[in-house]
């Protein structure tokens, strides 16, 4: 299972715990929803350092059932950040970053903001990496679009693995993972440039989390996935 660690360096910022994904113990973390949140409007962040290469990794996922889930996101194969959604029978939306990824000694901090209501495709998913808004190559999501397994009552989400078909699984750490329900923002919520060194480290969120929202510290040793923002989404 995921195992739980201590105190990390983030760019000269201590984390005070991070979440160890083994792709070859098939590590992940589940829940399924038991109510819809907003389907067009949320955000994802989480800080991330890869512990290998040239293989796709699921970091969250949502699905019912089958084939067809949601990806936002997982690395690809080539080292790129990739945000789907897969209906079984094509995609929803299917975007890679023109960016790699590939320094397994860093750090990274993901953040995803979905509005699908905006009127610009571009601005309905927004992809940033360590403060930075990153380009995106691929198709986007309708406007408007309902994301289908994203937030739905129903729906398993998963954190660090795929299970239909099973594998993908992350290989890795994670930390300071936030799901924000019902609005799209910047990483300014999360995190900062430290006006010493000039890099971008995490601070504390001090927002609002919707119905589905959750924040995992990844603390506790005997319940991995347990909720700090007290919505008791573990």
């Amino acid at each position: 299972m995921p195992l739980i660690l201590g105190a990390n360096s983030v760019s000269g910022y201590t984390i005070k715990n991070s979440l160890r994904f083994n792709s070859g113990s098939s590590d992940y973390l589940s829940r399924t929803l038991s109510t819809n949140g907003n389907k067009r409007t949320f955000t994802l962040s989480c800080w991330l350092k890869r512990s290998s290469l040239s293989a796709e990794q699921r970091i969250l996922m949502a699905y019912t059932g089958g084939g067809a889930q949601e990806w936002l996101p997982q690395i690809s194969s080539a080292n790129k950040i990739k945000l789907s959604g897969d209906t079984g029978l094509g995609y929803n939306f299917d975007l890679d970053s023109d960016a790699l990824f590939r320094d397994v000694s860093a750090w990274y901090h993901i953040v995803v903001a979905v509005d699908t209501t905006q009127a610009t495709s571009s601005n309905r998913i927004i992809l940033y990496v360590n403060g930075t808004q990153q380009t995106l190559t691929g198709s986007y999501p309708s406007q408007n679009f309902d994301f289908v397994y994203m937030n739905t009552s129903g729906s398993t989400l998963l954190i660090g693995g795929r299970t239909s078909p099973s594998g993908l699984y992350l290989n890795g750490y994670l930390s300071e993972m936030f799901f924000i329900d019902g609005q799209a923002l910047t990483p300014s919520s999360f995190g900062q440039t430290d006006t010493d060194t000039g890099i971008w480290i995490p601070k504390a969120y001090t927002g609002t989390y919707g119905t589905n929202g959750f924040y995992l510290q990844f603390k506790n040793s005997a319940s991995l996935g347990t909720d700090s923002s007290g919505n008791g989404n573990t």
